[in-house]
């Protein structure tokens, strides 16, 4: 049977068809395994002003902070007043965070994120009893942002999945002070001077030297 040059013609775009149109289907269809995303979003919905308490936990030490009408009270290790300074800026980088990207990972590969020995976990309170939990793990692969987990489940280990997000690196500066620079600073009172001590003045009793 002789197959002809119209039948071949046909054949051969309907195969061209089929292949754009499966390249097409390939090309816009979301892979399923994609579990990132580039776009920046707010991790909290809170001011710095709403907080009540603030608690602090790092590798090395444990902090305890609670607001008072004459302002920030260290209240563990010990009772102290705090420093505003270092307990604002804390606060202010919580409550402007901003993620710059965001991945899903399985629970069980924290550890791949610094996160299963965190650099830090902050827990805030705020005035209407609602709380809020950062978690800071690792630097990224380039040290430009550290990975944090945001108000993340009470057991890491029940967990299936987490969602793991890239942050400022301003907040290593943050939780990372020494003791010291969480207490209040000590006015230094400056010193009163010294009373200079008066010039012996010459004994009137001396007998004058006679003159010549």
């Amino acid at each position: 049977m002789k197959v002809k040059p119209t039948t071949i013609g046909l054949v051969v775009v309907a195969i061209l068809l089929g292949g754009i149109t499966l390249l097409t289907v390939q090309t816009t269809e979301p892979r399923s395994e994609q579990t990132s995303t580039d776009e920046s979003q707010e991790l909290f919905a809170f001011i710095e002003s709403e907080v009540q308490s603030l608690r602090l936990e790092t590798q090395a030490d444990l902090f305890e902070f609670e607001r008072t009408e004459e302002g920030w009270q260290m209240v563990t290790p010990e009772t102290t007043p705090a420093s505003d300074a270092s307990i604002a800026f804390l606060l202010d980088q919580m409550a402007t965070a901003r993620s710059s990207r965001s991945v899903t990972i399985p629970a069980e590969d924290r550890a791949d994120f610094g996160l299963n020995e965190p650099l830090a976990t902050v827990l805030v309170t705020l005035n209407d009893e609602t709380t809020h939990e950062l978690v800071l793990g690792s630097y990224d692969f380039n040290r430009t942002s550290l990975y944090a987990l945001t108000d993340p489940p009470d057991s890491l280990d029940e967990a299936e999945e987490l969602t793991v997000h890239l942050v400022s690196p301003n907040f290593e500066n943050a939780v990372g002070r020494p003791y010291e620079e969480w207490k209040q600073p000590v006015a230094i009172e400056p010193s009163e001077p010294t009373p200079e001590s008066p010039s012996p003045t010459p004994d009137s009793t001396e007998p004058a030297e006679p003159a010549e």
